[in-house]
This record gives structure tokens, C-alpha cells and sequence, in this order.
């Protein structure tokens, strides 16, 4: 499968309420891995990057 499908379904993913704590360090492995073995640009990289700073920024928050 396309790394730019497999990316934009994890960051989906964090818009999810249910989804686990700390996915984003995950999403962000992800990222870092198909940078690492040059299947995604730098520009790519940058760009899910920006994605990722954006979803956690808008999702939701759980009470303590």
C-alpha cells in the first residue's frame, strides 16, 4: 500500500475520541520511518509533519 494512504489513515485516525494515548508518537514514527527509507520528499515529510502538529493540536482533550 502507498505510504501516502497508510500515513493519511494513521492521521485520520487521531481525530478518532477513542483513539489510544500517545498515537501521535506513533504517527509520527511512521512518518519519520518513510522519510528514513526514502519513500516520501522531504516535502512530504514537512508537510505530514504540519498535519500531524495540526491534528493533535485539534484533538479532543480527556479529563483526568
Amino acid at each position: 500500500m502507498s505510504p501516502h494512504i497508510l500515513i493519511d489513515k494513521a492521521l485520520e485516525g487521531l481525530s478518532d475520541p477513542n483513539c489510544p494515548d500517545l498515537l501521535e508518537v506513533l504517527v509520527m514514527k511512521q512518518i519519520i520511518a518513510h522519510f528514513t527509507n526514502g519513500s516520501i520528499t522531504a516535502e512530504e515529510f514537512n508537510h505530514y509533519c504540519e498535519r500531524l502538529s495540526k491534528a493533535v493540536e485539534c484533538r479532543p482533550r480527556r479529563s483526568a
